[in-house]
C-alpha cells in the first residue's frame, strides 16, 4: 500500500509539473488517506528525579500509549548534535513499539533566529531568519542558507523513520487579551501571537517550507499547524499566502496557507467552556461534568471543519484534511469556578477517546504524562498556576522516581481504553442498530467481526459525576450474557457477567462483550510475573472455573502484537481458588505478557497485560542539586562506554562539555566556568549507555 501511495504522489507531481510550470503538488491537489489505527498518545515531560526520555516513554507505553509527541527544537539539535535523540527514538519504536509519532518543530538557535523586533513587540521574533531564501538549490538539494528548510531536512534525514506527523510551532495562535474575532478580517499581528512575535505570513512560509521538504523526502508523512485553538486563526491561514508584503497571491506566492498542510492538529482544554450566560437568571449557568467537557472536543473539531468547508476543503473542490488532538485534559481539582475531581478527569479522558474515534479524529494525546505537584485533598481548591500541574496519567514524578510511579485514575482509564479498543474501529452501522436512548452515549467498535461496546449514562447535572440510566442490547442480536468491564479493568482484570437487558449504566464508561451462552470463563483473581535466574515466571490464580477450557499464554515485545507461546489446561472447579504457573527463557530485555482465558464453547477474554524487564539494575543518575562551584554526578552502575556530560543555559547555549570513563561517580568544574555563572536554572544533559538524561539544575 505504501508503494501505491508513493507511486500516486509521483504521478501527481509529474502531471502537475507538465500542466502548471513545475508547481509542486499541494494539499489542494491530494491528501493521502489515513489508514493507521487510532492512536492513544501523550505529550512528553522532563521531570527531575532521574527520569530520562526513554523511561518517560516507557511509562506512557505502560499507560496504554501507542504514540508520542516529542519535540526537537533547532536550538537543541544545534547545541547537542542532530543525532542527540536518535537512540531514544529508536528505543521508542523498536523496544516500545510506538509508531506514528508527532513532532513539533520550532525554536531557532541564536544563529538562526530572526532578530527583528516587529511592531508592538519588545522582543526578537521567535521564528527563523532567512525564511525567504530559496528553499531549493538549482541541483534540487536543500538550500542551507534557508535555515528552517535545512533544519527540517536534517530532522527528516535523521528521524524520518520514526516521525509520521510534523507540527509547525506549538500553539502558533496562542495569545493574551486579543479580540481573536478580528482575525476573521485581518491577519494576526506580530504582537498578538506570543509564540511567534513575527508577521503572520512568515508562519505560512514555514508551513510551505515544511510541506515542500517533507513531501519530497517522506511523502507519506503529514504536515499540520502545531496544535491550534482558534477557528479565526485557521480562517486566516486559508485566506493568505506566504507573500511577506501582504499575503496576496502572486506568481512567486501562488497558494494560500491551506495548500501546505493536510492535517489539523488542535488543542482543547474544555474546562474553560463549561458555563454560559443565562439571561433568564441574569447569571451564568454551569455544565461542569465529563459529558459536556468531552462534547467540547467534538464541538471544536466541527467548528474547524466548518471553516475548512467554507474555503472549499470539502472533498470536492479540495481534499478534506485529517484531524488529531495533541493536547487535552481537565484538572482533577477545582480552580476558581472550574470544577475538578478524579472522577471527572478520568471519565473525561475515556469519553474524549471514544467520541474522537466516533468523529474521525485520528489520534488523541493527553496532556500530560504526569503531574508535577502532589494532589491536595479532593475538596481542595487550587490556584490557576497549579491547574495544569494536576493534569497527568501519573502522579507527581518530581516526587516518584523511576519504578515508583503511580497511575492516576485518568492513567488507569486510558490504559483500559487502549487495552480494550486498540486495533478496533468505530462501527457506525452497528452503533445505529443499538438504538441508544437520549440519556446513553457510547458506541460499537469492531475488529474483524469481534465487537466491544462502550456505554455510559449521559449526565445532565453540574459539578457531579453521579448519574445513571438503563440500557438493553437489541434482542434481535440474541445475546445471552454481557461481559462487563469497568474503567479500571487494566488494573483489576475483573469481568462481571450480567443479563444483556436492563443494564444500569453510570457516568463512568463501561465496556461490554456479548456472549451467546450463559457461562463465563474463570474469574481471574490475580496475574503477576517476574524474572528469575534468566527466566520469565508467570503466576495467576482463578475462581469459578465451571466451564473454562484453557489459558493461552501470550507474549509481545511491543505490548500490542501478542502471539500465543504456550497453553495451560484449566484444572476445573475442584476448589474455590486454583493456582497456575508458567515459565520460559527470558531472552529479551523487556516483554509484555497476557492470558487468553478460553471457555469450553470457544468464547474468551483477555487478562490485563504485565511487563517483565531484565533483572539488571537499569541505568539511573543522581545529581547534587542545587550546585555551587562543582556538579556531582552518580550513576546506578558503572557505564559500559564513555559518558558525555553537557551543561547549557535555558536558551540552549552550551556552557561546557565533559567526558569520563569507567566510573559510577564523578564531579565536574567545566574548566572553572561554574564559579562565574549567575544564580539561576541551567540544563544538564548526560549521555550514558545509549540513554539520554536531561534535567534542570539550580546554581546557588
Amino acid at each position: 500500500m505504501k508503494n501505491f501511495y508513493l507511486h500516486l504522489i509521483f504521478l501527481l507531481f509529474i502531471t502537475k509539473s507538465i500542466s502548471t510550470s513545475a508547481q509542486p503538488v499541494t494539499a489542494n491537489d491530494y491528501v493521502r488517506p489515513y489508514t493507521e489505527k487510532f492512536d492513544y498518545g501523550s505529550n512528553m515531560a522532563a521531570p527531575s528525579n532521574g527520569w530520562s526520555d526513554e523511561t518517560i516513554a516507557g511509562i506512557i507505553r505502560n499507560a496504554g500509549g501507542t504514540s508520542l509527541r516529542p519535540t526537537l527544537p533547532d536550538h537543541f539539535v544545534e547545541t547537542w548534535g542532530i543525532d542527540i535523540r536518535l537512540n531514544a527514538f529508536n528505543h521508542y519504536s523498536t523496544t516500545l513499539g510506538i509508531k506514528n509519532m508527532v513532532c513539533f518543530i520550532e525554536g531557532p538557535s541564536s544563529a538562526h533566529q530572526d532578530k527583528t523586533v516587529y511592531p508592538g513587540n519588545t522582543e526578537y521574533s521567535k521564528l527563523f531568519s532567512n525564511l525567504y531564501e530559496p528553499i531549493w538549490n538549482t541541483d534540487s538539494s536543500v538550500n542551507q542558507n534557508n535555515y528552517f528548510a535545512y533544519y527540517v531536512y536534517r530532522l527528516i534525514q535523521t528521524y524520518g523513520n520514526y516521525i509520521s506527523i510534523w507540527e509547525v510551532v506549538n500553539e502558533p495562535d496562542f495569545t493574551w487579551g486579543t479580540d481573536i474575532s478580528q482575525w476573521l478580517t485581518r491577519a494576526p499581528a506580530p504582537s498578538e501571537t506570543v509564540n511567534m512575535l513575527a508577521p503572520f505570513y512568515h508562519y505560512i512560509r514555514m508551513l510551505r517550507i515544511t510541506w515542500e521538504v517533507v513531501k519530497k523526502f517522506n511523502p507519506n508523512d503529514y504536515v499540520t499547524p502545531g496544535g491550534i485553538g482558534y477557528t479565526s486563526f485557521l480562517d486566516a491561514l486559508l485566506r493568505y499566502t506566504d507573500n511577506p508584503v501582504d499575503g496576496g497571491i502572486t506568481l512567486a506566492y501562488p497558494n494560500k496557507g491551506g495548500a501546505y498542510f493536510d492535517m489539523v492538529s488542535f488543542h482543547c482544554y474544555p474546562g474553560y467552556n463549561l458555563r454560559y450566560w443565562n439571561n433568564s437568571i441574569g447569571d451564568f449557568s454551569f455544565t461542569r461534568n465529563s459529558d459536556f467537557a468531552a462534547a467540547e472536543v467534538i464541538k471544536l473539531k466541527n467548528s474547524f471543519e466548518t471553516v475548512l468547508q467554507n474555503h472549499g476543503y470539502n472533498g470536492v473542490t479540495y481534499p478534506k484534511k485529517h484531524f488529531i488532538v495533541t493536547e487535552t485534559n481537565v484538572s482533577r481539582r477545582t480552580v476558581d469556578w472550574r470544577h475538578g475531581s478524579d472522577e471527572m478527569q478520568r471519565n473525561y479522558g475515556i469519553k474524549a477517546l471514544v467520541l474522537a474515534q466516533k468523529n474521525d479524529i485520528r489520534q488523541v494525546h493527553l496532556y500530560g504524562v504526569a503531574e508535577s505537584m502532589n494532589a491536595p485533598s479532593a475538596s481542595a481548591v487550587i490556584s490557576e498556576s497549579e491547574e495544569y500541574r494536576l493534569m497527568g496519567m501519573y502522579e507527581n514524578l518530581n516526587r516518584d522516581a523511576p519504578g515508583n510511579e503511580k497511575l492516576t485514575q485518568l492513567g488507569t482509564g486510558n490504559k483500559t481504553t487502549s487495552m480494550l479498543l486498540y486495533g478496533y474501529s468505530y462501527d457506525a452501522s452497528r452503533t445505529d442498530e443499538m438504538n441508544l436512548p437520549a440519556d446513553v452515549d457510547g458506541g460499537a467498535f469492531n475488529n474483524e467481526g469481534e465487537y466491544i461496546y462502550v456505554l455510559w449514562a449521559k449526565n445532565p447535572g453540574d459539578a457531579t459525576e453521579d448519574f445513571s440510566a438503563n440500557y438493553s442490547f437489541p434482542s434481535s442480536w440474541d445475546p445471552t450474557i454481557a461481559q462487563r468491564m469497568e474503567w479500571n479493568y487494566s488494573a483489576t482484570g475483573t469481568v462481571v457477567g450480567q443479563a444483556p437487558q436492563g443494564i444500569t449504566l453510570s457516568s463512568s464508561p463501561s465496556f461490554f462483550r456479548l456472549l451467546p451462552t450463559n457461562t463465563l470463563p474463570a474469574t481471574l483473581l490475580n496475574f503477576t510475573g517476574q524474572k528469575q535466574n534468566g527466566r520469565a515466571v508467570l503466576r495467576w490464580s482463578t475462581s469459578n472455573e465451571q466451564t473454562t477450557s484453557r489459558f493461552e499464554v501470550q507474549r509481545a515485545q511491543d505490548g500490542m502484537n501478542f502471539s500465543t507461546i504456550g497453553v495451560v489446561k484449566a484444572k476445573g472447579n475442584t476448589s474455590p481458588v486454583q493456582e497456575y504457573y508458567y515459565t520460559e527463557e527470558a531472552s529479551a530485555s523487556l516483554m509484555h505478557y497476557r492470558l487468553k482465558i478460553v471457555d469450553g464453547n470457544g468464547s474468551y477474554r483477555y487478562s490485563h497485560s504485565i511487563l517483565i524487564t531484565r533483572e539488571e539494575t537499569a541505568q539511573k543518575i543522581w545529581v547534587v542539586n542545587p550546585f555551587n562551584n562543582k556538579i556531582e554526578l552518580k550513576l546506578a552502575k558503572t557505564p559500559s562506554s564513555k559518558v558525555e556530560v553537557y551543561l547549557s543555559d535555558l536558551s540552549g547555549k552550551l556552557i561546557g562539555r565533559e567526558i569520563f570513563y569507567n566510573q559510577n561517580a564523578a564531579e565536574f568544574h567545566f574548566n572553572n566556568k561554574l564559579n562565574a555563572l549567575s544564580r539561576g536554572v541551567y540544563l544538564l544533559g548526560v549521555n550514558v549507555d545509549g540513554q539520554t538524561f536531561s534535567m534542570k539544575i539550580v546554581k546557588q
